[in-house]
């Protein structure tokens, strides 16, 4: 009876040694997680997880170099010599009213160099862009010559053929390199019948700079207020002698003011011009204050060019009376 027991008993144990042996897993396998067996009573909803699929990212696709443009924002100005509140106002392109808002705290009769305005965004203009203008002005081709710097100065002439004077003439020049900016006038005025040189200044160029130009602003200026706001001023006795190489020439003259009004600015600007007619220097000279009246006043300065040789200089000058402020 002992001996079937243990005999038994020994073919239990090798059962379950064999049955342990066949559950174990090869070293080199890797076990895979297996989901819990439902139990009565509870329903196991599987979660979808998506297989991940290789998504080819999108290269962006190439952009072509676009002409700077003044920023949306509102500008920062400030004021320099010979500034008032309605010529800035005239250069931005906004109203007197909408600049005196922006800046509270001004006073238009006592504003002094380096004080610093907001100029607010038109409305109907965000960019703050001077916006082009149907009067017929001539605009010549843009002559640029590269500057030490790595930058570059372009002059163009603008023409009033038109009946009217205009005011605060702007225009917008662009570089083959995408560089562009303003070229603004050194005069406010332009009658009827003149012309004016504007001005624009590049921090980069190419080695032979070549520019597009495009009229922004030309405001018209009726007869009225030209008379109230430019009083007569004659040049007397003008000499301009050029230098031996003839890259530059000296202004000299004197300048009157026939009525006897108060001015906050008087200005004389010389453009110069080469052999082929292209201008190829200009600059502005301000008379130091106050400005007697009645009294032939003395100026001096030289003008340089940026290339060629000078063949001819044209001369302006101006003078800014003081216009009360109107109320709103």
């Amino acid at each position: 009876m002992n001996r079937r027991l243990f005999a038994f008993c020994s073919l239990a144990l090798a059962a379950l040694w064999l049955a342990a042996c066949g559950e174990a897993a090869p070293p080199s396998a890797v076990a895979s997680p297996r989901p819990p067996t439902p139990t009565a009573g509870w329903t196991l909803t599987p979660y979808p997880t998506p297989t991940p699929t290789a998504t080819p990212t999108p290269l962006p696709s190439p952009t072509l170099p676009t002409a700077a443009h003044p920023s949306p924002t509102p500008w920062v100005y400030t004021v320099a010599k010979g500034d008032t509140l309605l010529g800035i106002a005239l250069r931005f392109g906004v109203s007197l009213k909408a600049l005196e808002e922006a800046n509270p705290g001004v006073n238009p009769q006592a504003m002094a160099v380096g004080t610093r305005l907001i100029i607010p965004v038109n409305t109907e203009n965000p960019a703050g862009l001077p916006t082009p203008t149907p009067l017929p002005l001539t605009v010549g081709a843009p002559f640029c010559e590269p500057a030490a710097d790595g930058g570059a100065v372009c002059l163009v002439e603008v023409r009033n053929p038109g009946p009217q004077a205009v005011e605060a003439v702007a225009a917008w020049l662009t570089l083959a390199n995408g560089q562009a900016t303003t070229a603004e006038a050194l005069l406010n005025l332009l009658p009827k019948g003149s012309s004016t040189v504007l001005v624009a200044r590049f921090t980069q160029a190419p080695p032979q700079p070549r520019a597009a130009v495009r009229l922004l602003r030309a405001l018209a200026v009726p007869t009225q207020a030209q008379a109230q706001r430019y009083p007569p001023l004659k040049v007397q006795n003008l000499h301009t002698p050029l230098t031996p190489d003839g890259r530059a020439i000296q202004v000299s003259g004197n300048l009157l003011l026939e009525k006897p009004v108060a001015v906050q600015a008087v200005w004389v600007v010389a453009a110069a011009y080469d052999a082929e007619g292209h201008p190829v220097g200009v600059r502005r000279w301000e008379a130091p204050l106050p400005f007697p009246a009645g009294k032939p006043q003395p100026f001096t300065f030289m003008v340089y060019s940026i290339g060629p040789p000078i063949a001819r200089v044209v001369v302006h000058a101006e003078a800014h009376a003081i216009v009360p402020t109107p109320t709103p």
